[in-house]
C-alpha cells in the first residue's frame, strides 16, 4: 500500500475549510492554502481530483472536491470490508425487526373440570373427531387442549373417545371380540 500524503491526517478539517468556503469552483491557490503545499503539487492534486484548465489557469468544482475527499476518507482495505459487512449486517437486522412480529396465540378456553374433550371437539362416530374452530389460534387452542387432556388424565380422555354405543349394541373390545351383554353370564369354553 502507497504512502499517504502528508495532507491525509487532515481531510476533516479540509473538508471544513471547503463547506465554509462561498465559490462554487476552487483554484490552484486555493488547493495551496487548504492542502498546505506547493504550487506544482497543487497542480497534480487539481488533475487527479478532476480539475479544469481554462487558459492556463486550472479550476476544480467546489461540490466535486468535497466528494472525493470523502471518497479518500473512507477505510480502505480491509477496513472497508469490515465496515461494508457490518453496514450489511446492520441493515438486515433492522429490515428483521420491522417486519411483522408473530401473533401470539391465546392459551385455550377453560373446560370444566369433568370434561375430557376440549370445547369445539367431539365425537362423531367411532373413529372419527370433529374439530370446530373459527380460526388458526382457535384450531391450536383444542388440539393444546386434546394434549393437556391425554396427560392430565390417560383413562378419562380414553372414555371420553369412545363413541357411546346405541341402545342394544354391544360395544367391541380392542382384541376384535364383542363385549358381554349387560345382564348376561359369559360361559367359558372350558367349562361346556
Amino acid at each position: 500500500m502507497p504512502a499517504k500524503p502528508r495532507w491525509y491526517p487532515d481531510i476533516a478539517k479540509i473538508r471544513r475549510d471547503l463547506l465554509a468556503m462561498d465559490p462554487p469552483f476552487v483554484d490552484r491557490a486555493a488547493v495551496e492554502r487548504l492542502f498546505r503545499v506547493r504550487p506544482r503539487q497543487a497542480n497534480n492534486l487539481m488533475r487527479v481530483l478532476g480539475g479544469v484548465r481554462t487558459g492556463t489557469a486550472m479550476w476544480v468544482a467546489r461540490s466535486e472536491l468535497i466528494a472525493r475527499l470523502d471518497e479518500l476518507a473512507q477505510p480502505r482495505g480491509v477496513a472497508g470490508a469490515a465496515t461494508q459487512r457490518k453496514a450489511s449486517v446492520l441493515e438486515h437486522l433492522n429490515a428483521l425487526h420491522a417486519g411483522a412480529r408473530p401473533r401470539r396465540i391465546p392459551p385455550p378456553p377453560p373446560r370444566p373440570a369433568d370434561a375430557s374433550l376440549p370445547a369445539g371437539a367431539s365425537i362423531a362416530s367411532p373413529g372419527e373427531m370433529t374439530v370446530r374452530f373459527s380460526s388458526a389460534e382457535d384450531l391450536l387452542g383444542i388440539v393444546l387442549g386434546l394434549s393437556q387432556s391425554a396427560v392430565k388424565d390417560f383413562a378419562g380422555f380414553a372414555r371420553s373417545l369412545e363413541f357411546p354405543a346405541p341402545d342394544g349394541a354391544y360395544p367391541v373390545h380392542h382384541d376384535g371380540n364383542a363385549a358381554p351383554a349387560p345382564n348376561s353370564t359369559v360361559v367359558s369354553e372350558e367349562a361346556s
